[in-house]
């Protein structure tokens, strides 16, 4: 196993964490109180090239997918300035290098065209009766009306609605009931008649996210804007990856939690002693088990993104899963451990442990949920022995 970053990717993993140090850090507390996007801190994603990092290099981009272990280090660099920047670029970005490798030329052009000049896409699958960790049902329904689809239905947690410029609608054709068969995506402009706002993000966790739920009612979408099958959108090379990219953004607020502690730990000093916190045991086992947890999660993350580089993204599923639990883990008990070492003080909204903190709990129920990547994982090995046994 190789992990060593492609040299000439090195910049880009240095240029995240700059960008996520004097920008991105700079407007997340405003953004989770307030509830509110981050867009300063995308507009300097924008500049600075970030919302193409996984557009083909012919159309200017970085094409990074083909890099997974520095698009995971990337991301986890942002993730520390900012865990909900970090979470909605990787959505934009993913969906990007779905979406274009679905499209025919004329779509690949477009799409491109749209994102080199800054356009963010955002993906929305999520319905109220359907969870894609236990069962994917699609009820929004695209009709065909001439060159037109009419599109009905509702989605929630729509990260980024209202603020991508475009959605990408996971949608069924009408009449047709299996996946495999009617399921498109319809790249909308967030702007067209019928897509209303029927309720707006209040979360504990992730709240600049925009996350909000969006109704579509006989939206009209043009013919051309209609992508892919349901058997090409389901492929292994799809969604798998959205959970690698998680996993490196919530395990970016376990170590923004540990840099934090640790800078705390050495200028926090209690009466009578007048010494740092940090030069007692306790505190220095807590230390110790976020070090070790953290290393831990982050190896686990970049052999999953190793083993889809080099063998495919089936490959690479359980790998990927393994690393969401370790990492989601990982991030709960880091800054949980940071919250006790730091006491009082650590709950107060001036502060960003309190942060760090519910923005990792979201990794536990994020899809796919630590519960299912056990069940996954046990899934794995059980079939693997089964195909070795001899009895």
């Amino acid at each position: 196993m190789d992990l060593r970053i492609n040299p000439k990717n090195e910049a880009l993993i240095e240029q995240a964490g700059e960008i996520a140090r004097d920008v991105l850090a700079r407007y997340a507390d405003e953004c989770d109180q307030e509830q509110r996007f981050p867009r300063e801190s995308f507009d300097a994603l924008i500049r600075e090239g970030f919302t193409r990092l996984t557009l083909p290099e012919s159309y200017g981009g970085r094409a990074l997918w083909s890099d997974p272990v520095c698009y995971t280090m990337v991301f986890h660099e942002l993730s520390k300035g900012c865990t909900n920047t970090a979470m909605t670029l990787h959505m934009h970005s993913s969906i990007l290098y779905f979406l274009l490798t679905l499209s025919d030329e004329e779509q690949k052009h477009r799409f491109a065209e749209a994102a080199q000049n800054g356009a963010i896409f955002g993906s929305h699958a999520g319905e109220a009766a359907s969870s894609p960790q236990w069962n994917r049902t699609i009820t929004t329904r695209a009709r065909k009306d001439g060159e037109e689809y009419v599109i009905n239905g509702q989605k929630y947690f729509c990260s980024m609605a209202g603020e991508a410029d475009h959605y990408v609608l996971w949608c069924l054709l009408e009449g047709v009931e299996e996946l495999q068969a009617g399921l498109r995506w319809a790249v909308l402009d967030k702007n067209l008649a019928g897509i209303t706002i029927p309720s707006r993000w209040d979360a504990f966790a992730m709240r600049g996210t925009a996350s909000h739920a969006l109704a579509y009612e006989d939206v009209r979408v043009p013919a051309r804007n209609i992508v892919g099958t349901g058997e090409g959108i389901l492929q292994p090379d799809f969604v798998p990856r959205f959970g690698l990219g998680y996993a490196a953004v919530y395990l970016g607020a376990g170590a923004a939690s540990l840099d934090w502690i640790v800078d705390y730990a050495l200028k926090r000093k209690l009466l009578p002693d007048n010494v740092p916190i940090a030069s007692y045991p306790a505190i220095q086992r807590q230390i110790g088990e976020m070090k070790i947890a953290y290393e831990t999660a982050l190896i686990m993350i970049q052999k999953a993104a190793w083993v889809l580089e080099t063998q495919g993204a089936e490959k690479a599923i359980p790998f990927i899963n393994e690393a969401k639990y370790t990492a989601s883990e990982a991030a709960a008990s880091m800054t949980e451990k940071a919250l006790k070492i730091a006491g009082g003080p650590g709950l107060l909204n001036d502060k960003p442990l309190q942060r760090f903190h519910r923005d990792a709990r979201a990794a536990l129920v994020m899809p796919p949920s630590t519960e299912k990547c056990l069940q996954m994982a046990s899934s794995f090995v059980l079939s693997q022995n089964e195909a070795k046994s001899i009895f």
